[in-house]
């Protein structure tokens, strides 16, 4: 299985861009196109879960134990944190409420409406890993069909939640979202990476610099805030991650260790940055933006690096046997 540093590179960038938004959310708002980081994230979850599976001896129950060790025990290690936090310290993340029912439904994965009406978890961010685990969930009963047709199951359930929730609105914010299909998007293009049907280094450039572009054209709330996301931000989420693969199969991605480190901690750098953010709010305050939003972001990285050494790779470990405690020694793309 070929190792794609591009991923990790994308992944570092993606769990910082999400970072550098919710600092700014302490300030005047801004970087809105921060939000798309998780876009790029929901693509690559796509093209990962194809990569580890097309050729391979279709195992449901191994695909669901592997997803659950490497998203749930972090997740809940942090969420019953923050849920303690909330009840003794109010004020820290004003917009964090404790509650067993809420707590509960927040560990389960289950997307509801918080105890003031928002629909995210006790851990704001992990609204994201409800979306993961629909798509996880679909994609193991569909390792149930030969693969032949398990792409176009696949896509075909991913469009009927999608469309279920342009039909009926209230869903639409609970899980039947239309992001759904960035995941469609990811998985296509783990399929022309078999093919080898992905085009040259040089268009793979050209696509992924188009992409970027659109990003930095599309740095507005409404782009994020309509049906039409997964074209605003998904379109280009996708261009960026294939066009990235495209350079790196054609020779021409950088090797940058560093990034990589930060790649391999994203998902501890997304879990960990918005609480890290509020205790720089508490100890700097917010008043100076030029030292809040830089100290915010460090605190973030530095956080999440801790997280990843500290309590991801332990709990990874000791879950799986004392196998894959250290991940970063297998191809990229198995590291979800």
């Amino acid at each position: 299985m070929k190792t794609y540093h591009s991923i990790q590179y994308l992944r570092a960038v993606a769990a910082i861009a999400v970072a550098i938004y919710h600092a700014c959310q302490w300030l005047d708002g801004g970087f809105e196109v921060g939000r798309a980081g998780v876009d790029v994230f929901f693509v690559i979850s796509g093209f990962i879960m194809w990569s580890i599976t097309a050729g391979r001896p279709a195992e449901p129950l191994r695909f669901l134990w592997r997803r659950f060790t490497r998203v749930a025990p972090t997740y809940w290690l942090i969420t019953l944190v923050m849920a303690g936090v909330a009840i003794a310290w109010p004020a820290f993340l004003p917009n964090v409420h404790a509650g067993w029912s809420h707590v509960l439904l927040s560990m389960a994965f289950i997307t509801h409406r918080d105890p003031i009406g928002l629909p995210f978890p006790v851990l704001p961010a992990g609204w994201t890993l409800n979306y993961e685990a629909e798509f996880y969930l679909l994609f193991a009963a569909a390792l149930l069909l030969k693969e032949g047709p398990r792409l176009a199951v696949v896509t075909a359930g991913l469009t009927a939640i999608a469309v279920l929730g342009v039909l009926v609105p209230p869903l639409y914010t609970l899980g039947a979202n239309a992001m759904m299909l960035e995941f469609a998007a990811g998985l296509w293009l783990a399929k022309l990476v078999r093919d080898k049907a992905l085009p040259g280094a040089v268009v793979g450039g050209v696509i992924a610099a188009v992409g970027l572009a659109i990003f930095v054209l599309t740095d507005r709330p409404y782009f994020g805030d309509t049906l039409l996301r997964p074209l605003t931000w998904g379109l280009p989420a996708l261009m960026l991650v294939g066009g990235a693969v495209a350079l790196e199969a054609g020779g021409r991605m950088p090797r940058w260790p560093w990034l990589k480190a930060l790649g391999d901690a994203s998902y501890s750098i997304y879990l960990c940055h918005a609480p890290a953010s509020a205790v720089v709010a508490h100890l700097v305050g917010i008043t100076h933006p030029l030292l809040f939003g830089p100290a915010a972001i460090a605190a973030s990285i530095a956080v999440g690096l801790a997280c990843r050494r500290w309590v991801e790779r332990p709990l990874l470990a000791l879950l799986r046997g004392g196998h894959g405690a250290d991940e970063t020694s297998t191809p990229s793309i198995a590291r979800i």
